[in-house]
């Protein structure tokens, strides 16, 4: 009968000295399978939300994806020095306030505050922290984009990015990020980030 352990030279019941250098020392341990096997973390799915129909710019704007109205943009109307961004139900979810230092409210998700203390701008001016729905973002530019991360230790996980297209401006989200309820979160802070004003 053929014993692929005898074969192998490892120790065993029916040639206990196999494998045995005479040392006195164990052979080493075959680490093939021991360890599990190093993958990059899977590329995440993004769902495409587009400011679009700018009139003239992306503060009056239409925020669509997969041909449906998510939100309207409206900047002066009805009240001037206002920014007031309606959902699909036409209800007031993000409203912008253009003081010399901009205030935002973001409707059940962020209290009335300055738009510098809710995207605030690194001391090395290279990013900018963002908190919402109990959590730390970074908003980091990224070649083309403006991506959103996670803040903290461990490997920083990308939640969205916002790029600039012919006559557009696209805002890609994760499955997560619509998740954990950041839709409308992005959706403002895509429009502070891109409109051209001081935001700080």
């Amino acid at each position: 009968m053929f014993n692929p352990f005898a074969q192998g030279g490892w120790p065993n019941a029916a040639n206990p000295n196999a494998g045995s250098s005479g040392t006195g020392s164990s052979p080493q341990p075959s680490i093939f399978g021991a360890l599990p096997y190093p993958t990059r973390n899977p590329t995440p799915m993004f769902m495409t939300f587009r400011f679009t129909q700018f009139s003239p710019t992306i503060m009056d704007s239409t925020v669509t994806a997969n041909s449906r109205t998510y939100f309207r943009v409206k900047t002066d109307v009805p009240t001037v020095g206002y920014t007031v961004i309606h959902n699909s139900a036409n209800q007031p979810t993000i409203v912008i306030e253009w003081l010399r230092h901009p205030v935002i409210e973001i409707r059940d998700i962020l209290s009335k505050r300055q738009t510098s203390q809710w995207l605030e701008l690194s001391a090395d001016k290279t990013y900018r922290t963002m908190t919402a729905r109990g959590k730390t973002f970074l908003w980091v530019p990224d070649g083309s984009h403006i991506s959103l991360y996670s803040a903290g230790l461990g490997a920083p996980q990308i939640y969205a990015r916002v790029a600039r297209e012919e006559g557009a401006v696209a805002l890609e989200l994760t499955s997560e990020a619509i998740q954990i309820g950041l839709l409308e979160v992005t959706v403002a802070a895509a429009l502070l980030l891109q409109c051209g004003r001081n935001i700080d």
